[in-house]
């Protein structure tokens, strides 16, 4: 969860420039070696403390519905129920990637990014593991009328959610 929230840095290089460039790639903190366990212990709760509070509403005030396709998934009890209104069960990564889609969705997301987003972790270049949780979604949420999958395959880039989605 912290990797997903918060992007630091910890190096040897404490120059006033190398800090500032840290914080300019995108880093939210910079720490510099040495450091005391008491320092770091006070960093990480104050992320911790920023990562409950975001735009003013608690984490968990912010638990969402999405609906797309006749579809609604319910992040509050993190539920999926289909157009007839039968809840489908899905595993902790089915779901997990789901919830990276329609928080993305007719978007292209890279396996890397879906392995990040989804399972918090990165990726080796041979890790094929999202390609098997995708399969697996796919056959739970079935396809459009045409025929085709509301997951898309997009070669040699990753897959993108082909349905709109909206917020309720």
């Amino acid at each position: 969860m912290i990797g997903r929230l918060f992007r630091g840095s910890l190096t040897a290089r404490g120059d006033e420039t190398d800090r500032i460039v840290g914080l300019e790639m995108g880093a939210d903190d910079y720490m510099t070696k040495p450091f005391g366990p008491n320092e770091l212990l006070a960093r990480i709760k104050a992320l911790l403390r920023r990562a409950r509070m975001v735009g003013g509403l608690a984490v968990g005030d912010r638990k969402r519905s999405f609906s797309f396709d006749g579809w609604q998934l319910d992040t509050a009890r993190r539920e999926l129920r289909n157009p007839d209104g039968v809840i489908i069960d899905l595993s902790v990564g089915e779901y997990d990637l789901l919830h990276a889609f329609v928080e993305s969705p007719q978007r292209v997301l890279s396996r890397e990014q879906l392995l990040e987003t989804a399972r918090n972790r990165s990726a080796p270049a041979f890790d094929r593991s999202i390609d098997i949780q995708v399969s697996r979604l796919r056959r739970k949420l079935g396809c459009f009328d045409d025929g085709d999958s509301l997951i898309k395959t997009v070669r040699g880039t990753g897959y993108m959610f082909v349905p709109a989605v909206a917020l309720r």
